[in-house]
């Protein structure tokens, strides 16, 4: 996302903005992890007993996120901003998701022919109105998982980290 905003990608928003996404935070993900192997080693313990069903984690699959679901343009919107994008709203091209769609797939079969890859395509658009979060409850019962990093300080961060990443980036170039 911080791409885009390079790429002056902020002025257009694809679909209504009424798709839910729950976006992870990598330490929440590591988080989650380490509750996970704890818990194995619990049950582990157990042995020879067959741990209760609601205990057991081996073979069980958890979702780990921010519990925070959020508008998909919301989010990007919040990224943006915190890379330093100032555009108001007033100046955002909304586009429908029908319209979107048929453009990006023109753009691919023009780009194909030249060997290139465009800026739209039909999977972005797909992925930008689509609704994508799952619940969390499971890992909050089984693992005593809660997230440790809130999405607004995860986005602050990730966005820090990037922006620190290209100057690095930049100065080695330039040595």
């Amino acid at each position: 996302m911080v791409t885009a905003f390079r790429k002056g990608q902020t002025k257009f928003q694809i679909g209504s903005n009424d798709n839910l996404f729950d976006f992870s935070y990598v330490q929440n993900v590591a988080h989650g992890h380490l509750l996970a192997v704890n818990a194995l080693l619990q049950t582990y313990k157990m042995i020879p007993t067959v741990p209760p069903d609601s205990k057991r984690v081996d073979g069980e699959a958890f979702f780990i996120t921010n519990g925070q679901p959020v508008y998909f343009w919301d989010f990007a919107r919040a990224v943006w901003r915190e890379a330093g994008d100032t555009l108001p709203m007033s100046s955002v091209w909304h586009l429908g998701e029908d319209f979107a769609f048929a453009v990006g797939g023109t753009l691919e079969w023009l780009f194909w022919a030249m060997g290139k890859t465009p800026n739209l395509t039909r999977q972005q658009v797909k992925y930008s109105c689509m609704t994508r979060y799952y619940s969390i409850d499971k890992a909050k019962r089984r693992l005593g998982y809660w997230p440790i990093v809130d999405l607004d300080e995860g986005i602050r961060r990730g966005v820090r980290y990037i922006l620190e990443q290209e100057k690095r980036d930049a100065e080695k170039k330039g040595q």
